[in-house]
């Protein structure tokens, strides 16, 4: 391989760019994913909002249409439901606590009588579950899913102040009782020293990595399949043996594949622009509203993404993409070099199909064992290494902190090193299978032809 092998690669680049730029497939592509990266959050934070204004207006609507509530309340506590009737919107429920009648005969009542919009409430008290409360309402009662729903969140509440002050529990007690609690597991490493536990994954984690997972697989299937329809549109309409006259076939292999990388930079770089305008906009979005927890917990959802983000993490995990994409895009062109007619490409296509998937699953059963009981640190590091997998799943890992700087940068050394001898040998067996007209070569005919280049 020397100077002369990339002979009009160039032209070849320049014209697979342009013309894959061109595309309308290709416009829609990157407009559906900025549109998406854009407007996902914001709308979502816009709906919390309308959500969260309905609720706070039924919340502070003048009456309750709940009528009566009787309680049978187990836990020998004495809570005072007088308290509860304070606030306007219960004021004219009535809580009646000295019922004659059992749990069970009212309940009983309440399905005979079922348009009285009344409710049955029982409180127990269970050493290992703590307080069990059990409100029953008649189905053709009237009361709206709403009211109910409202009701359950301000009893609640009503309830837990009430316990509290039997106890005595003070209001700066009652706010550090409240306060979430944070927990950290630090494991033991091999060196001796005492680290976070990375193997189990957060939800927010997951649906990241599962995001990131399932985008980077849609980038490498979508440019590999451009790659060979590319080359065996040529092949079957025979303009490659024109395009062979002033070109080498190493330039038509990498200055398709280097087009298909600049077009993913630029869609990656375009989706992540607009991901970050919809942050700043969704920061306008919330600005001053602290009422509303819906749409202010989606911005700390999104914001805790890039908590563990930094630039040395984002560039290793952006060159790894890239390798991972060019090592798939290599066995894409030799899928289209294989075969001689556009209709046999769908038969070539099995092994690949059969390749991607399958590393394609291994990702995502990591990541679901990462999230249900924790996955082997070994294993993940395996998926992380192994060229194939680590394709989809590694910047993903290097991302969100999974791995550490040192295993995504040997991870990229091995990707780039894996790509660059496959790009070595698949170079001479592309070289060979460009003129080929015949019979569709099977794996085991292009590895016999791969050995035979590669010996002589």
């Amino acid at each position: 391989m020397n100077k002369s092998d990339f002979r009009g690669f160039k032209q070849v680049f320049l014209f697979e760019f342009y013309s894959g730029i061109k595309k309308t497939g290709f416009k829609a592509f990157i407009a559906t994913l900025c549109a998406l990266a854009l407007f996902t959050m914001p709308v979502m934070i816009i709906v919390g909002k309308i959500k969260g204004d309905d609720t706070s207006s039924e919340k502070n609507s003048s009456k309750s249409e709940i009528e009566s509530v009787y309680v049978y309340d187990d836990t020998g506590l004495s809570i005072d439901y007088d308290h509860f009737n304070e606030t306007d919107k219960y004021s004219d429920v009535s809580f009646i606590t000295d019922n004659a009648s059992s749990y069970a005969d009212s309940v009983k009542n309440l399905e005979e009588n079922s348009d009285h919009k009344d409710l049955i409430i029982k409180s127990e008290y269970d050493e290992n579950d703590g307080f069990e409360v059990t409100i029953v309402y008649a189905k053709e009662s009237g009361i709206k899913k709403s009211s109910l729903e409202n009701f359950e969140e301000d009893f609640r509440t009503f309830y837990r102040e009430e316990i509290l002050g039997i106890q005595n529990v003070s209001d700066e007690e009652y706010e550090n009782l409240t306060k979430d609690i944070d927990i950290t597991v630090l494991k033991q490493a091999k060196d001796g020293s005492f680290a976070e536990d990375l193997e189990n994954i957060s939800v927010s984690d997951y649906f990241v990595m599962l995001s990131g997972l399932i985008i980077v697989f849609m980038f490498i299937n979508m440019s590999v399949g451009n790659i060979a329809t590319s080359i065996a549109t040529e092949k079957s309409s025979r303009v490659i043996e024109f395009l062979l006259t002033g070109t080498r076939p190493l330039a038509l292999l990498s200055g398709k594949i280097v087009a298909r990388l600049l077009e993913t930079v630029i869609t990656s770089m375009a989706v992540y622009s607009c991901y970050f305008l919809s942050q700043i906009l969704c920061i306008f979005l919330v600005a001053g509203d602290v009422t509303v927890e819906s749409a202010s917990g989606n911005l700390v959802v999104t914001s805790s993404i890039w908590e563990t983000i930094t630039l040395s993490k984002m560039v290793i995990a952006l060159l790894y993409f890239l390798a991972g994409l060019a090592l798939y895009s290599i066995v894409g062109a030799l899928a289209g070099a294989s075969v001689s007619k556009l209709d046999e490409l769908q038969d070539a296509y099995k092994f690949y199909t059969f390749l991607i998937l399958l590393s394609f699953y291994c990702d995502m059963f990591l990541v679901i064992l990462m999230l249900n009981s924790g996955a082997s640190e070994a294993f993940m590091n395996f998926c992380a290494i192994f060229p194939l997998t680590g394709a989809f799943l590694t910047p993903a890992l290097i991302l969100t902190g999974k791995i550490s700087i040192l295993t995504g940068t040997i991870s990229l050394v091995i990707i780039v090193i894996t790509a660059a001898v496959i790009f070595i040998l698949a170079s001479a067996i592309y070289e060979s299978m460009l003129l080929f007209q015949g019979k569709r070569l099977a794996v085991k005919d292009i590895v016999a032809l791969m050995k035979k280049q590669v010996v002589a």
